[in-house]
């Protein structure tokens, strides 16, 4: 045994951790690290300073499973040059193909699925501690809240459900409890997350609803913003709407992913809503919640599209502007149905289209900046900029991770805070500001 290793089995382990993907798994990846440091270990250590490197991976579509392994090769380098250091692989890449990582890695130390803290935890070399907890990974005054986990909708192309399992909700009184702490550290900004969010709390006894949990959670004192995310567009209800209109505290933002606008397309890919059944929903979400701003998602190359089809995904995008899109390149993932379909899509022709479809949006989205300019809007404060005076922020219209910034320039700012500002550029999709506070 050399000197390091002797130096590593006397001594707290240092962690490093790199979580990569979703905001769910962030919040696998908060909970661990929490879990990490009651349990002993020194956690957010360098990659080079450290005894053990955690990778929590993303396994849900071809390019997040090649980042995914760029980011293990890269510590697995670093394990060559010092054997002593320990890799350990968790997440959704472990839990879809973990014998497939161990055979084409064996120099990691440790593979791991979900909801395996505990072993986690024990092959870092501690005894894990019975309490549960977050460490943030996200500026203190904001963070996402999960509160269901898996999915039960039959999309054709995804792996989530094959990944994280059935849909199941959190008991309501769980995520509130968890809502307070969260506030009462000082968080400001909680965004709800879940992969269906408003399917919440159909399997609980008694069940309930996403506009009940919404309502519940929004009159947590000094909580200021609050959003939901991922909300599947033929479960928007009455009182959904109605919770948007109500809640002053709740931000006039929906994620919908829609996946696309053609109906034939949208039947194949299991969705279960024509383009016609989509535009009236987001022609009565805009009339119903005054200045709602939607985001969602579309997937082209999907197989049997044809150029028309696509042609109607462009148009429909033109026709219902939204605030925010991305665009993703079909995905032909092993075990989906979606994977057997007839008239794949050449990745040179996916590529095509996510760049035309991306162009489109981008005419929309610069076009809504240049309106904004004069206009006077709250932002949020998140983190100081690389040049003095200059902050970088976000308005209700911009979630975080997923959107556009607002570059504000003024002298006394700090992290969390709630200025007015006014709007007076753009640079691409982010808008330039001036704060008024």
């Amino acid at each position: 045994m050399n000197a390091r290793h002797q130096e590593r089995e006397a001594q707290t382990p240092r962690i490093h951790l790199a979580s990569l993907g979703c905001a769910k798994n962030l919040i696998d990846s908060e909970r661990l690290l929490a879990r990490l440091a009651l349990s002993g270990a020194m956690v957010g250590a360098q990659a080079e300073e450290a005894d053990v490197i955690l990778v929590n991976t993303c396994g849900f579509i071809a390019s997040a499973r090649e980042e995914s392994l760029g980011v293990i090769r890269a510590y697995a380098e670093l394990k060559r040059q010092d054997p002593d250091l320990r890799v350990i692989v968790l997440g959704c890449l472990a839990e879809r193909d973990g014998e497939g990582l161990r055979r084409q890695m064996p120099q990691i130390d440790g593979v791991f699925g979900l909801d395996a803290d505990e072993a986690i935890v024990a092959a870092c070399g501690l005894e894990p501690a019975d309490e549960e907890a977050r460490l943030l990974l996200t500026p203190g005054h904001t963070a996402y809240l999960r509160i269901s986990e898996g999915c039960d909708n039959a999309c054709t192309y995804c792996t989530i459900p094959s990944i994280r399992g059935p849909f199941r909700s959190r008991p309501a009184e769980d995520i509130v409890r968890e809502a307070q702490d969260l506030v009462a550290g000082g968080v400001r900004e909680l965004s709800l997350i879940g992969q269906d969010t408003t399917s919440f709390g159909r399997d609980l006894r008694p069940p309930t609803s996403i506009d009940r949990l919404l309502r519940a959670v929004a009159v947590i004192e000094n909580l200021r913003w609050l959003r939901l995310l991922y909300a599947y567009p033929d479960r928007i209800t009455d009182k959904l709407i109605s919770t948007f209109r109500d809640l002053k505290v709740l931000c006039p933002y929906i994620d919908l992913p829609l996946q696309h606008l053609d109906s034939e397309v949208l039947r194949r890919m299991g969705r279960g809503m024509t383009y016609e059944e989509t535009a009236r929903l987001v022609e009565r979400l805009r009339r119903e919640i005054p200045g709602l701003i939607l985001r969602t998602t579309f997937i082209v190359g999907f197989p049997g599209e044809t150029e028309a089809q696509f042609e109607r995904l462009l148009e429909g995008i033109e026709e219902l502007r939204f605030d925010h899109v991305g665009v993703f390149g079909y995905s032909r993932e092993e075990g989906t149905p979606a994977a057997a379909f007839a008239d794949q899509v050449s990745q040179d022709e996916i590529d095509r289209r996510v760049e035309e479809a991306m162009l489109c949006q981008q005419a929309i989205a610069f076009r809504a900046n240049e309106a904004l300019i004069g206009t006077t809007v709250e932002v949020l404060v998140d983190a100081p900029g690389t040049e003095a005076g200059i902050w970088i922020g976000r308005t209700t219209a911009q979630a975080p991770d997923v959107d556009s910034i607002t570059i504000l320039r003024g002298a006394k700012l700090e992290p969390g805070q709630f200025i007015q500002a006014q709007i007076v550029g753009m640079d691409a999709y982010d808008l330039i500001a001036d704060s008024l506070s």
